[in-house]
C-alpha cells in the first residue's frame, strides 16, 4: 500500500506551515497525537529534504513507526530502522547476524553524504 499521495493535503494547514517556519529557525517544539506521528514525520521528511533521526522510547515503538513510515514514504528508499542489539555488552551471547547486518547497513547509509536518510532508533 502507498499512502504518499495524501502527503500534500497538509500543505494547506497554517499550523503545518508555522511548524516548518519554526524548524527553519531552530525553534520547533510541538505536541502530536501518537496516531498522527507517522503522517507528520512523513510530511516533514518529504518537505525538508534533510537527514532525520527519530528516537522512540522502546524498540517495539521504533519497529511500529518504521512499518508505518514505509507505507507513508514508499517512494523514499532511505528509511532505515536501527535495531537494538540482541545482547548487552557484558552478556556472553552471540549477536544475531541479521541485526548486525542491518545496523551496519544503516551506519553505511548515514556515512554517505549524498543521501538524506530517515533513521528510526530506540533509546533502549
Amino acid at each position: 500500500m502507498n499512502l504518499s499521495g495524501l502527503l500534500p493535503l497538509i500543505h494547506s494547514m497554517p499550523a503545518y506551515q508555522s511548524l516548518l517556519a519554526r524548524i527553519d529557525k531552530g525553534r520547533a517544539r510541538t505536541m502530536v497525537l501518537d496516531a498522527a506521528k507517522p503522517y507528520l514525520v512523513a510530511c516533514l521528511y518529504h518537505d525538508l529534504h534533510r537527514p532525520m533521526l527519530l528516537i522512540t522510547p522502546h524498540p517495539e515503538k521504533a519497529r511500529q513507526l518504521y512499518d508505518e513510515l514505509t507505507i507513508w514514504c514508499s517512494d523514499k528508499p532511505a528509511i532505515q530502522l536501527f535495531p537494538e542489539p540482541d545482547a548487552l555488552p557484558y552478556e556472553r551471547l552471540t549477536p544475531d547476524p541479521t541485526t548486525i547486518q542491518q545496523r551496519l547497513r544503516t551506519l553505511s547509509i548515514l556515512s554517505n553524504t549524498e543521501s538524506t536518510p530517515l533513521v528510526i532508533a530506540s533509546a533502549h
